[in-house]
């Protein structure tokens, strides 16, 4: 039974959705004068349809990017006058949209200072709400259902507020590599409507609902979507199915802050037996052995071919990938050609994360010999194999340092995960989260856990025009994680956070300086990249993580978090993107009991593998 139909809206609307643009307010904010007409304002042209709508979940889902949007300081900064942020321009135009935003800010709001201000507003406001709206502070969750498709739940929960306005909230919660939110969308019926509703369209796959639906606590419930919530990057992409996630994240944690404390989240070691915890299987007959037994990898690494190469399982390994490449993308594992080699050469091996380190190393002298070999063994004439070696000798000369390339090696670990992921394989996965954290499999073989080292900023690596600019964040450092840590005593994790901090500044230095010299509060910089290490090391987020946005804000003295300085820092320095949160992919971004943790995560999760170890024929696939 499929997973992508059971997260789907139960009315069939959305299926057809496209894929909206995160970035739409950017664009239309221009900086709303007092004095412009309402109509006139694009925010409210966008608000008016949803709050006139008989579906009680419209309003919602329109507004809720918007009081993330309120609390983003830094983008408003750029269009509106110092001193003046969005929630100002809807202070001034007193119309029925507005003061729906009001509601939904009070209620909801992440930032403290903004739902006081927009509570103080609403007492100036007199227009007639309906009770999506008005009965928000009143709203309360009666009952939570959940049911699985064996590699993740459908968590389900009703909010009922006044005057019998019903709606419920779906999340579907991937269980690997930790539960974390993939997708949510709010459905404005009953709960009995949805799952009566669910109940038909699984019937109609040959499925029963009944067979898999599990009743939650709402505690429970509290629990399993706060554990998802804090393994879900605030910066998680944009659903390709849905446009109501991540955007619809306020409303989440608001309807979360509904329901009562003290419930038991996922077991995460339970999680390992159940479906996900099959082992990868190897195929009867690899595309390397013939029906008559002859195993062409073995053939090639005895040919005249190879004769200069260095023999060993690294030729071995990088001879059964590419042919298993060949193989399953074009149904012959000897079939090259100019254009198949140069995509494989520039596209591929740069990025392919099952190699070795030896068996990359190969790559330059291997790979003509393997091209050679392969064309000369399917007949083909002495001008063909020619251009095809000739067009692969510049890119030959250029593969190092294309794979060497930071970028290149994020994607590799991406690539990692992703692979994972195929395989329905939860411990496989699992283990490919911890590597991606760590820096690859290989690094995280090589983890110790000794403290980072006290540094100063390494000022003579920066461009002499930006050492004062430097500086001057550094300086912030200093003092923002004082104060940051000033409840957790201990100079020694306050030390290795610096030098953690300032070497991820070093890194954006040398990988891309041009994030630096845009214009930009060296404060919000600095507390931008405290927030990149800190959550990278566990140790912002959300619970069970000791500090909190709150804490960061408080410590740099910001009016808001700086999510979007620590984007731009994050590409800059070529960090891979993770599902669930910040991957640092670099031991010397770690601190000690972070790596102590890595370490200890991969003992336990090894300790439940029971399968045997593929053989040699599939070691290139772990």
């Amino acid at each position: 039974m499929s997973r992508r139909r059971h997260d789907r809206h139960p009315l069939g609307r959305g299926v057809a959705r496209q894929r909206s643009n995160r970035h739409a307010l950017h664009t239309s904010r221009h900086a709303p004068s007092p004095v412009e007409p309402a109509a006139e304002n694009p925010l409210i042209r966008a608000l008016r349809p949803a709050l006139r709508s008989d579906d009680p979940s419209a309003f919602w889902v329109a507004a809720a990017p918007l009081v993330t949007e309120l609390a983003n300081l830094e983008h408003q900064a750029e269009v509106l006058p110092e001193g003046v942020d969005l929630l100002d321009t809807f202070l001034e135009i007193n119309v029925a949209e507005t003061t729906a935003l009001l509601h939904m800010v009070a209620a909801m709001s992440p930032d403290e200072g903004l739902r006081s201000r927009a509570q103080v507003g609403l007492t100036a406001r007199r227009q007639p709400m309906p009770p999506q709206i008005s009965g928000l502070a009143q709203a309360s969750v009666a009952e939570a259902v959940a049911f699985s498709d064996g590699t993740g739940e459908n968590l389900m929960v009703e909010l009922v507020l006044p005057r019998g306005v019903r709606a419920v909230l779906i999340s579907y919660i991937p269980w690997s590599p930790s539960p974390y939110v993939k997708d949510t969308f709010v459905v404005g019926e009953s709960m009995a409507e949805v799952i009566r509703k669910y109940r038909e369209i699984m019937a109609r796959e040959g499925g029963s609902l009944d067979a898999v639906l599990e009743v939650v606590t709402t505690a429970d419930a509290r629990a399993r979507f706060s554990q998802a919530l804090a393994n879900t990057s605030a910066e998680a992409e944009q659903s390709a199915d849905w446009k109501q996630w991540p955007m619809l994240r306020p409303f989440v944690e608001f309807v979360v802050g509904r329901m009562p404390e003290g419930g038991t989240g996922y077991d995460e070691n339970d999680l390992l037996s159940g479906p996900l915890g099959a082992s990868l299987t190897t195929p009867e007959r690899p595309p390397w052995i013939l029906e008559d037994g002859t195993d062409l990898v073995q053939e090639f690494t005895v040919s005249e071919h190879a004769a200069d190469l260095k023999p060993g399982k690294a030729v071995e390994d990088l001879a059964a990938y590419l042919m298993i490449l060949l193989d399953a993308s074009f149904g012959d594992p000897l079939g090259w050609d100019p254009e198949l080699a140069e995509w494989i050469l520039s596209e591929v091996l740069p990025t392919v994360p099952m190699l070795s380190k030896a068996a990359v190393a190969q790559i330059p002298a291997a790979l003509p010999a393997l091209v050679g070999w392969s064309l000369e063994r399917k007949g083909e004439e002495p001008s063909v194999i020619a251009q095809t070696l000739s067009a692969l000798a510049p890119l030959l000369e250029e593969f190092p340092a294309r794979h060497a390339d930071p970028h290149m090696r994020a994607r590799r670990l991406e690539e990692q995960v992703d692979y994972a992921l195929e395989l329905e394989d939860s411990t496989a996965l699992r283990l490919a989260d911890l590597a991606l954290r760590a820096g690859g499999f290989e690094v995280l073989a090589e983890l110790d856990t000794a403290p980072l080292p006290t540094e100063e900023l390494a000022l003579t690596l920066f461009p002499e025009e930006l050492r004062g600019l430097a500086a001057e964040i550094d300086a912030h450092l200093v003092e923002g994680v004082t104060a940051l840590l000033e409840q957790r005593p201990g100079s020694a994790e306050s030390d290795e956070l610096l030098t953690a901090c300032r070497r991820l500044l070093v890194r954006v230095a040398q990988l891309d300086d041009a994030v630096l010299r845009r214009k930009a509060s060296t404060r919000n910089t600095a507390a931008a990249v405290v927030s990149i290490i800190a959550r990278g090391n566990d140790l912002m987020g959300y619970s069970p993580a000791p500090l909190h946005e709150k804490d960061l804000r408080r410590a740099f003295d910001l009016r808001s978090a700086p999510s979007q300085r620590a984007r731009s820092l994050k590409e800059a320095a070529a960090l891979p993107h993770r599902y669930t949160g910040i991957a640092l992919a670099d031991p010397g971004l770690l601190l000690g009991t972070m790596r102590a943790k890595l370490l200890h995560e991969q003992d336990a999760l090894t300790s439940h593998r029971t399968a045997k170890r593929p053989n040699r024929d599939a070691d290139w696939l772990v």
